[in-house]
């Protein structure tokens, strides 16, 4: 996702290469930027033609891939993951209908309609595209099906998505507010333990380099690579030293349970949670990231976040910056600093907390010799082996949830309910901060202003009798601007208006896109009748179009869009694509203004019928 001012930020799944297709196990091998090792996509399904002939469409839509085209449009490798799961559905269905081979000739339009019909609206689309690639790659008249398949019309269902009660909504901020705040604590106290300044939050900036220098210097017996853990009763510096040059003992390590890690005693685990934030503390940090300010960001959003994501505006406010893989957008926030629980007073803290995690990762390179993404990403679970790092999954966040009792301790069960009852679900806390800023109303504030500042705007505002003045002058202005760049034929005195102008009105005949000006006849033999053809009226000397011709021409458009969506082969091969595309461009010759409003206030519909008939007769005729 380049800008052409904010650079390149990768989004949280953004695949960064094709590795492997194999078409025999069916998988497909990528390295994306939300994990440091190559990972597999499997469509799990029967070893058919057709299954490999849908893998191979589906790595060829993968936008780095070598094959791949204009319609390569797969950023992320949730669309990869998705595309397997849909993609199976597709498979059941079309051996249900006696397929195996997209190649069969037989398959059609409508049979390819019936292959993604048990999936939501949501995935249909996505289906359908692929599918068209499929066919388009392997079908005897592929180009031909791919194109009537690609101009199916979605529509849009209803859903009834996952909702919580304030109540519940509620208890889960607090209980995550309360984590955090833990944790945050935790670590705070061991700086300040060590000597350091914590008041505000400039301990949160002390490089982990600095801290981890002081512990190889002061304490170098315990900080060698083999050296085993301090007892219990030894200094609470040589514990940290120990912690601080042993990262590895505190990471995760998948299938392996907590109580199992190679450390001894509840306090060098409490030692390893302040400087090594688990899935826990991450998983807080993602709810209070959501509700926070009400900003409600989309799961994957928050989890692209990274050591660079604020841009500071002063002491108390930034803007924090995100990226959107799926619709490759990049956007900036305007947030407050006052509290570790607002987006940007989360982003400031977990940049601070997670410093050692992201120094034991700091080795992971890309294929450029550049630090991989993971190593400055924030919602990275710090693990034993840094090359097994990736962001929080949805697996480890209910893991965090549902293990730790630590959330049970802000919990109010009163009102809210059992704990072990609620889920948690990232989707419905983003929906709860919508309703929470739609409920409070519109209440923008500029960042960075004085009260001062902000009451003299307040006080010069604009008043609404001078402001509907302004805006219908302005809407005069338009009006007046669109009318003055017509001519009128009768006053022309050059140009093609005036060559219209000189015609005899009883040799002009109109033709719905047009005025003929030799009556309907042959441009070079004025005897005969035009068999040229209704696309030739675009490029024959006598034909002119005025703003009389808006409708029709609109019509025109229409027609090439009807043909498209339900006549493959005349599209094909026909006249229709360029009768919409010459129709088009003559639009395009006209105001905005002026086309856009005939369309909206004219029964296209006649002119629709005239046009067609027009192209039936001298298309066939």
């Amino acid at each position: 996702m380049a800008h052409a001012t904010r650079g390149h930020r990768s989004g949280t799944y953004e695949i960064q290469e094709l590795l492997a297709v194999d078409p025999d196990a069916l998988t497909i091998t990528y390295r994306h930027a939300g994990a440091y090792q190559p990972q597999t996509a499997r469509l799990t399904a029967d070893s058919t033609p057709a299954a490999r002939q849908l893998l191979q469409a589906m790595a060829d839509s993968i936008k780095v891939a070598d094959n791949g085209d204009s319609d390569s449009g797969w950023e992320s490798a949730k669309s990869v993951i998705n595309a397997c799961w849909y993609g199976k559905i597709m498979l059941a269905e079309l051996a249900a209908l006696g397929f195996d081979d997209f190649a069969d000739a037989r398959i059609d339009v409508p049979v390819l309609r019936a292959l993604y019909q048990p999936m939501s609206s949501g995935m249909r689309r996505s289906a359908c595209l692929l599918l068209a690639r499929v066919v388009r790659a392997n079908h005897p008249n592929g180009p031909a099906v791919a194109a009537a398949l690609k101009n199916t019309r979605f529509s849009v269902e209803d859903t009834n998505p996952f909702t919580y009660d304030e109540a519940v909504s509620d208890a889960i901020e607090a209980s995550a507010r309360g984590v955090y705040l833990a944790r945050y604590t935790a670590q705070r106290e061991l700086f300040q333990r060590l000597g350091y300044a914590v008041d505000g939050r400039s301990w949160l900036r002390i490089p982990a380099e600095e801290v981890i220098d002081w512990a190889r210097t002061t304490h170098p017996d315990v900080c060698q690579p083999d050296a085993p853990q301090p007892r219990v009763g030894d200094t609470y510096e040589r514990q940290v030293a120990w912690a601080l040059t042993h990262p590895g003992m505190f990471g995760y390590v998948k299938h392996q349970r907590r109580h199992d890690r190679p450390i001894r005693g509840q306090w060098m685990a409490d030692l390893g949670d302040a400087l090594y934030p688990d899935n826990v503390t991450l998983t807080a940090a993602l709810v209070l990231h959501c509700l926070g300010e009400n900003s409600g960001y989309n799961h994957s959003v928050l989890l692209e976040k990274s050591v660079d994501s604020l841009v500071y505006l002063g002491s108390q406010h930034a803007l924090e910056r995100s990226a959107k893989s799926r619709n490759q957008t990049q956007d900036t926030r305007p947030t407050r600093l006052s509290s570790i629980f607002t987006p940007g007073g989360v982003i400031e803290t977990l940049t601070g907390l997670t410093r050692f995690a992201r120094h034991h990762r700091r080795t992971l390179l890309d294929t450029d010799g550049n630090h991989a993404p993971v190593v400055r990403r924030l919602y990275v679970e710090h693990c034993a082996d840094p090359t097994q790092a990736k962001v929080l999954d949805l697996q480890r966040q209910q893991s965090a949830w549902r293990s730790n009792p630590q959330w049970d301790e802000h919990w109010d069960e009163a009102t809210a309910g059992p704990r072990e009852s609620v889920s948690l679900r990232m989707a419905a806390l983003r929906m709860v901060a919508q309703a929470r800023a739609l409920n409070e109303g519109l209440h923008a504030d500029v960042h960075g202003h004085s009260e001062r500042t902000k009451v003299h705007y307040a006080a010069h505002v604009l008043p609404q009798h001078v402001l509907n003045k302004h805006a219908v002058a302005a809407q005069n202005a338009f009006h007046d601007d669109a009318v003055a760049s017509f001519t009128v034929v009768a006053d022309a005195t050059d140009g093609p208006a005036a060559e219209l102008a000189a015609v005899d009105p009883d040799q002009v005949m109109d033709v719905e896109i047009g005025v003929c000006t030799s009556g309907g006849n042959d441009p070079e033999s004025p005897t005969q009748r035009c068999a040229l053809g209704i696309v030739a009226c675009f490029t024959c000397p006598n034909g002119y179009r005025t703003v009389d011709h808006i409708p029709g021409l609109l019509g025109a458009v229409e027609l090439g869009d009807i043909i498209e969506r339900n006549d493959p082969t005349e599209w094909e091969f026909g006249e229709a694509s360029r009768l919409r595309f010459y129709a088009q461009q003559c639009l395009q010759q006209f105001p905005r203004m002026v086309v856009e409003n005939v369309r909206r206030t004219t029964d296209l519909r006649p002119h629709i019928l005239t046009v067609t008939g027009m192209y039936m007769e001298m298309r066939h005729g």
